[in-house]
């Protein structure tokens, strides 16, 4: 068949509307990388059709614009303030709830345990601090980004606009010729922008699972209510710990023919951290108040402004300007909206200098005008109570390390007037050191001098050819 269109010269070739359909939805799945995957889908021509590995392995946003819920600190996709009112008993808090933190560097067995299950041929090479998958060197193919370090962040897209060559991935036609292969005409192919028949949610969800475990979150809890065009999503939000999460979901696109087209979320597993004190539900919701606009507000603006002159000085006769109204335009009062339940879960957040997830209280709000129900979280952490860190909450970077059998030493500039302590949490691949910094008589001056000093610790097993990474910079240190 032949693929030309009016206005085209003959070597243009079309790609599939499903396609099409499926590279638009994986553009909106992209997190981190959008701006890389929206350049490549409208084919800018530009030289290697990227800029670099590091803008498709950017650390995503913790929230969930799209999905069903709204992650601590985002602002409601309605716009305007809110009040949220409960419509039910909210629940008391129990005395202390966990933090999970994630660290360390993933390994590249992980990252071929999740290639495998893309679909991603080939082995996974590492490209400065991200991890590279599949990507024929035209720029073709399927390709899978994961970042080295905790918490792993990866992106996954099937289908690449070529780097000039109108050759794209899963393009398999020849420039000059007709015909295509099946791979790039399916039997089944929609239009572009919705026209196609998106699969079943349980179909999407099927087809998720096998990625969803290779992730390590085949317990998640999902969502396929999502469509946009011919393309399902499947937002996975795990459960860590017995906890509900919210703002650390998966998200898969799942085109009209099953298969998993893009997709992002994060490789590595949250461990357990010291525990925190909560607060109940009740205050957590006044909290959600506060910051939501439904605790009180400024006036807007009253809108008196007036023109800069052109002259420095007015001409003579001019008539005066009359003043406007000083009057501020009234305020918009926020609307109401109806939390039906709260659970005590987690949410994205910061543990101990790195991200984790925190204690929250997720609410169950009714949706506006026969819309689904979503999830708004709110910290649950008490105030004044912070996540496990050293009494100021201060690290200090390592210079260089040195071993002696299992005896750990780590250099480092450091003040006159504090003790310094170093921990180590130990993986299979690597040695995560972090070096605390403990005022000796908080509150009182110091003199600013530093030296470079030392801390030791000891190891459970031999460093052998572990890296040893510090934790205040995520880089490996040099071999003193």
């Amino acid at each position: 068949m032949t693929s030309e269109e009016p206005g085209t010269s003959r070597g243009t070739r079309r790609r599939p509307a499903w396609a099409v359909g499926s590279i638009a939805a994986a553009v909106l799945l992209a997190g981190g990388g959008t701006a890389y995957w929206a350049s490549t889908a409208h084919g800018d021509g530009a030289p290697g059709g990227r800029g670099g590995d590091s803008a498709a392995s950017a650390p995503r946003d913790a929230g969930d614009p799209s999905g069903p819920g709204i992650a601590p600190g985002e602002p409601d996709p309605s716009g305007g303030a809110v009040v949220y009112r409960a419509d039910v008993k909210l629940p008391e808090a129990p005395a202390s709830a966990p933090a999970f933190r994630v660290s360390g560097e993933v390994t590249e067995a992980e990252v071929a345990r999740l290639a495998s299950a893309l679909g991603v041929a080939g082995a996974p090479r590492l490209s400065g601090d991200v991890w590279l998958a599949g990507e024929a060197s035209d720029g073709s193919g399927p390709r899978l980004t994961v970042a080295r370090t905790a918490p792993g962040t990866w992106n996954f897209n099937r289908f690449q606009g070529g780097a000039g060559t109108g050759n794209g991935a899963g393009d398999d036609c020849v420039r000059g010729k007709d015909t295509c292969g099946p791979a790039t005409l399916p039997r089944d192919g929609g239009a572009a922008g919705g026209a196609g028949k998106p699969v079943s949610e349980e179909a999407a969800k099927a087809a998720a699972a096998p990625v969803l475990a290779a992730a390590g979150q085949d317990g998640a809890k999902l969502d396929a209510r999502e469509t946009q065009g011919a393309v399902r999503v499947v937002s996975a939000d795990p459960v860590v710990g017995g906890l509900a999460t919210q703002g650390w979901a998966t998200k898969l696109s799942v085109a009209a023919d099953g298969s998993v087209v893009g997709g992002n979320g994060e490789l590595k597993a949250p461990v357990r951290a010291a525990d925190q004190p909560v607060v109940g539900a009740v205050e957590a919701l006044a909290r959600l108040n506060a910051r939501s606009g439904g605790t009180g507000g400024e006036p807007a603006p009253s809108g008196c402004a007036s023109a800069v002159p052109l002259a420095q000085d007015p001409p003579a006769g001019a008539a005066e300007t009359v003043p406007c109204n000083p009057e501020p335009r009234p305020m918009k009062p926020p609307r109401t909206e109806s939390v039906r339940g709260a659970v005590l879960g987690l949410a994205s957040g910061t543990v101990d200098g790195e991200r984790g997830l925190v204690p929250a209280w997720l609410f169950e709000v009714a949706g506006r005008d026969g819309a689904a129900a979503r999830t708004v979280a709110e910290p649950a952490t008490a105030e004044g109570a912070g996540t496990p860190a050293p009494k100021d909450g201060r690290t200090v970077p390592g210079i260089s390390y040195a071993v002696d059998d299992r005896k750990l030493t780590v250099t480092f500039w450091g003040g006159v007037c504090s003790t310094y302590a170093l921990t180590v949490r130990e993986e299979a691949a690597s040695v995560m050191v972090k070096i605390t910094e403990t005022p000796n008589k908080p509150g009182q001056a110091c003199i600013m001098i530093a030296e470079e000093q030392s801390v030791t610790a000891q190891l459970q097993q031999p460093l052998g050819d572990r890296t040893v990474v510090d934790a205040t910079t995520g880089k490996p240190l040099p071999r003193g």
